[in-house]
C-alpha cells in the first residue's frame, strides 16, 4: 500500500495547540495527501490565517485554506476567541481579511 491517503483537515486551530500540531504532522507525513484545510468556530478568518502561517512555515504554499462558519447548526459559537492569533505578526501569512467566510462548504463538496 504505497499510495497516499487524501486528507482534508477541518479545524478550529488557534484555541489550543493540538490542531496546529496535527496540521504540522500532516504537512510532513509522506503518506498524507493534504487536499486542504477548512476552519470553523468563532473568527474563522483568523483561524485560516493561522493555518496558512503553519503551512508556510513548513514550506508548503500549495495547500488550499478555506474559512467556514463561525457557529455550528445546533451548538452556536463554541470557541469565539482565537488566542493563538496573537503570534500571527511573527509569521508570514495571508491576512485574515483575504479569506472569505463560508467558502469551506463548497470546497468540501468539490473535494468529496
Amino acid at each position: 500500500m504505497g499510495d497516499k491517503v487524501p486528507v482534508i483537515l477541518d479545524t478550529d486551530i488557534g484555541s489550543d495547540v493540538d490542531d496546529a500540531v496535527c496540521l504540522a504532522y500532516l504537512l510532513r507525513q509522506p503518506k498524507c495527501e493534504l487536499l486542504g484545510v477548512t476552519t470553523v468556530s468563532g473568527n474563522v478568518r483568523e483561524r485560516a490565517a493561522l493555518a496558512d502561517a503553519v503551512c508556510k512555515a513548513a514550506g508548503r504554499r500549495d495547500i488550499p485554506i478555506h474559512a467556514g462558519c463561525s457557529h455550528g447548526i445546533n451548538l452556536g459559537e463554541v470557541q469565539p476567541e482565537v488566542p493563538q492569533a496573537a503570534v500571527l505578526p511573527r509569521f508570514e501569512h495571508r491576512a485574515p481579511s483575504e479569506y472569505k467566510a463560508g467558502t469551506a462548504v463548497e470546497f468540501l463538496r468539490e473535494q468529496i
